[in-house]
């Protein structure tokens, strides 16, 4: 799944970052010509998920309500009781349907098309809040480095918040997305919903209560997995089903533990937990102990 670095750059009294996230290797025995997505049995057609509601093609489940802010620190505040947590996620229209992507160009068409949609779905919530509603730029490259305005980055994915934010897609992508048909799904919105914190002021109190501490960055990529999820949850061309929960948890758990990105136990909770949300606060990494990002 997704792991990697961190890079925060300081600059005067911003802190510009770029997050970095590195797609686990095929699982050995699944190739291209023979994926798990293409080989799972179509599930029923059911109704997408609205607006505030959770996907009724999910299976039940219940969770635990997660515990209330606890600080009273600027900083804490800023990261527990975020205005975007009163939210709904939006509903997703217009989105490519999920599909393999083999090379670059497959990459690049599928990408481009979830990044329209992902964008067009937030911005009254962007424009509610006073946030830019700008669309940010998404950039492709080949090799496993690039150079951006946070600086050069070795990495397959990475969102850089400077300059108003942008999204970076390495070739290496093609390892998850060339698996799983929801791959490129997955991190356009895991990397969207960094910057959706970056435009909370995020980046900046994360930085300021965790001084490059593992355990707030953790958190910060917990969340953009749960939202990432939560995002496919409310794509109707996205299954939910039976199926495709098992499907969700084994690209989850595929991560390779880096101590940034979360544990695999870790890394299946938030994101199963984004499927089942119906608000962006169901994501709130930041009131929980420290066990349940580990």
């Amino acid at each position: 799944m997704l792991v990697g670095v961190a890079i925060v750059l300081v600059l005067a009294v911003n802190v510009f970052r770029a997050v970095a996230d590195v797609l686990q290797p095929l699982v050995p025995g699944i190739s291209p010509s023979a994926s798990a997505s293409e080989s799972r049995e179509p599930e029923p057609v059911v109704e997408p998920a609205e607006p505030g509601e959770t996907n009724p093609g999910l299976p039940p489940r219940t969770w635990e309500e997660l515990p209330g802010p606890d600080s009273t620190d600027p900083d804490w505040k800023t990261l527990q009781q975020s205005a975007i947590y009163a939210q709904p996620v939006p509903l997703l229209e217009g989105c490519p349907e999920p599909e393999l992507a083999y090379d670059m160009g497959d990459l690049e068409r599928i990408a481009t098309g979830q990044m329209e949609c992902i964008q067009a779905a937030f911005k009254p919530i962007q424009a509610a809040l006073g946030y830019s509603t700008d669309d940010i730029p998404i950039y492709f490259y080949e090799g496993r480095s690039v150079d951006t305005p946070c600086g050069q980055v070795s990495a397959p994915a990475l969102y850089c918040s400077t300059q108003g934010g942008a999204i970076y897609f390495g070739e290496d992508s093609l390892n998850g997305a060339s698996w799983m048909d929801f791959g490129v799904k997955d991190v356009t919105g895991h990397e969207y919903g960094h910057h959706l914190q970056a435009q909370s002021g995020m980046f900046q109190a994360e930085y300021a209560v965790g001084q490059g501490g593992n355990e707030s960055a953790r958190r910060i990529e917990l969340q953009a997995t749960c939202w990432g999820y939560a995002m496919m949850a409310h794509d109707p061309t996205q299954s939910v089903g039976e199926a495709s929960l098992v499907e969700f948890e084994q690209y989850l758990r595929a991560t390779i533990e880096d101590g940034i990105h979360g544990s695999k136990d870790s890394m299946a909770y938030w994101g199963i937990r984004g499927l089942y949300s119906a608000d962006m606060g169901n994501c709130n990494t930041w009131t929980v102990a420290p066990e349940d990002v580990d």
